[in-house]
């Protein structure tokens, strides 16, 4: 019986640092509450990878990012149960909305697209994936505050 209950405590040991690694790494505030992805524009799934008109296009399930005609694709991978990816969305829609001529913004919920998570390696969230004119790609993960998400735009858009 010591054995059952030691294996349970492993696993459960184990879920929760699961939990906590794939929400990002640095310590959160979580006093933003509310859904913020619900600013996001969201658009139909024949839309999402072709939409001009809005900052951050959220791509709807079975959608496909599309080619960005020599422009800087970012890419935010995130989920509605994560904290820090809430924190984050407003500072993503505010750099989008500011760099929308030089750049296509997407917003892409993990759990909707575990193909493209996969496809970018995404392991914990958010994640902020650049893919750059020239098709190279980089990336950052955890929460950036509004300053330093502009900054690293504005640093791939050189």
């Amino acid at each position: 019986m010591k054995i059952v209950k030691l294996i349970f405590a492993g696993c459960f040991a184990a879920a929760m640092s699961m939990a906590v690694v794939s929400c990002g790494n640095k310590s959160t505030d979580n006093s933003a509450e509310g859904d913020a992805n619900a600013d996001l524009e969201t658009v139909t799934e024949t839309e999402a990878a072709t939409a001009t008109d809005g900052a951050v296009i959220v791509l709807q399930k079975g959608a496909e990012i599309a080619p960005a005609d020599g422009k800087l694709v970012v890419i935010d991978f995130n989920a509605t149960w994560c904290g820090p990816c809430k924190q984050f969305a407003p500072n993503f829609e505010a750099v989008a909305e500011k760099n929308a001529a030089n750049a296509v913004f997407y917003s892409v919920d993990v759990d909707e697209h575990p193909e493209l998570a996969a496809q970018y390696g995404v392991e914990s969230i958010p994640m902020v994936v650049y893919i750059n004119a020239d098709g190279t790609t980089d990336s950052t993960v955890g929460y950036m505050d509004e300053a330093q998400f502009s900054e690293a735009v504005a640093n791939h858009l050189k």
